[in-house]
């Protein structure tokens, strides 16, 4: 069985932090020095997001209680000790500003940025309508910036708009699927309710046509790729990666990370997408 500390720290959310290293590829920066620093500031922005999963735990004990799969938490279910979860959210949280001062000022501002950020969501703003959106998506925009400033590469606006676009997309289908799965009308401490699932789902599909049509403007003005078959692919990996995403008939989960990592056609087209863009920008 898992160690229920270990489980509290959800290691298998890290895996969200593959995201950093997204301006090392478009910015070619191929060397050690830049790399090493990219794996400490992954490791580093991993802890500190341990660190919210842990506040945010601490505060949801009882409303995690009232949820159909959150009530298995460490914290829920009583396996792990509040004041022991406190100690180790602290450790985690110098663990993680020591690791980031090895890399630069501006990355720890960021890191502190996003700590103070995560830390609003939990005490209040995960229980403001659409605005939990907002923020949930600029956790994944933070993980982008941060990894620019780490190999100092300048973020586009046309990058930063299509990822926009899909991580809006990802966290309104976050809310769309606990509404989804939920046995009551609202949701505890959210204050969404069942009349609020058209309009998400009405969003979650524009803005995910959204990123398509700005991947494509992206790809095309800003990396310049201008082979005919590179368009074909993507206008073809991409919906199909927005349907499997989407496709609740075989994964009702809220849960971003388990929601790729178990579907196995989302990570296939996926893989495409990722050795597509990768011999167009590098090999090519």
């Amino acid at each position: 069985m898992l160690n229920p500390y270990l489980k509290l720290i959800r290691p298998t959310n890290w895996i969200k932090n593959i995201i950093i290293i997204i301006p090392l590829f478009l910015g070619k920066k191929f060397n050690i020095t830049d790399s090493v620093n990219l794996l400490i500031g992954i490791l580093s922005f991993s802890l500190m997001s341990s660190v919210g999963y842990i506040i945010n735990d601490i505060r949801d004990i009882e409303k995690d209680r009232q949820h159909s799969s959150k009530k298995n938490r460490p914290l829920a279910n009583g396996s792990a000790n509040v004041k022991k979860s406190f100690y180790l959210a602290i450790v985690l949280f110098s663990l993680a500003v020591f690791l980031s001062t090895l890399i630069n000022t501006y990355a720890l501002l960021i890191l502190i940025g996003y700590f103070l950020l995560n830390y609003f969501y939990s005490i209040k703003g995960k229980s403001v309508r659409f605005v939990d959106i907002l923020i949930l998506s600029s956790f994944y925009l933070i993980r982008v910036i941060y990894g620019g400033v780490i190999v100092d590469v300048p973020l586009t606006g046309w990058f930063v708009a299509t990822i926009s676009m899909i991580v809006f997309s990802i966290s309104i289908n976050k809310r769309y699927m606990e509404l989804k799965i939920s046995v009551i009308e609202n949701l505890p401490g959210r204050g969404y309710n069942r009349e609020d699932m058209q309009l998400l789902h009405g969003l979650m599909l524009n803005f995910s046509v959204a990123a398509l049509i700005l991947l494509n403007i992206h790809a095309y003005f800003v990396l310049q790729i201008q082979a005919y078959y590179f368009y074909c692919l993507i206008n073809i990996i991409t919906p199909g990666i927005i349907f499997f995403y989407f496709d609740y008939s075989n994964n009702k989960s809220d849960d971003p990370i388990e929601k790729i990592i178990k579907n196995k056609g989302l990570l296939f087209l996926t893989l495409v997408l990722v050795i597509l863009y990768y011999y167009e920008m590098i090999i090519k």
